[in-house]
């Protein structure tokens, strides 16, 4: 089992709403178009955690990775900049000059 490949896919997972919501619907067909190739153990494990978390809200997943991520690496994904990521839109650029 490549564990880089699914902490990537965890941290994606905590840190992007978006990708979230479409794994929970669709999940080999987003892996799919977000470039995962799983193995059919890491699929396996992956269908596993999606079974076991589908009562809780995609927040509730997505603070349970960042947990996950954090107790693992000593230091949690990144966060997206909105107070709250549900609804948020796209971060704003910077401004020029700095």
């Amino acid at each position: 089992m490549r564990e880089s490949v699914l902490r990537d896919l965890a941290s994606q997972a905590a840190t992007d709403p978006d990708f979230l919501r479409q794994v929970r619907e669709d999940l080999a067909g987003t892996l799919a178009r977000h470039g995962y190739r799983l193995t059919a153990e890491e699929m396996q494990m992956v269908e596993e955690l999606r079974r076991q978390t589908s009562a809780m809200t995609d927040e509730e997943v997505a603070r349970t990775l960042a947990g996950g991520l954090q107790a693992r690496s000593g230091s949690p994904p990144a966060r997206p900049a909105a107070s709250s990521w549900r609804d948020s839109g796209p971060a704003r650029p910077a401004r020029p000059g700095g």
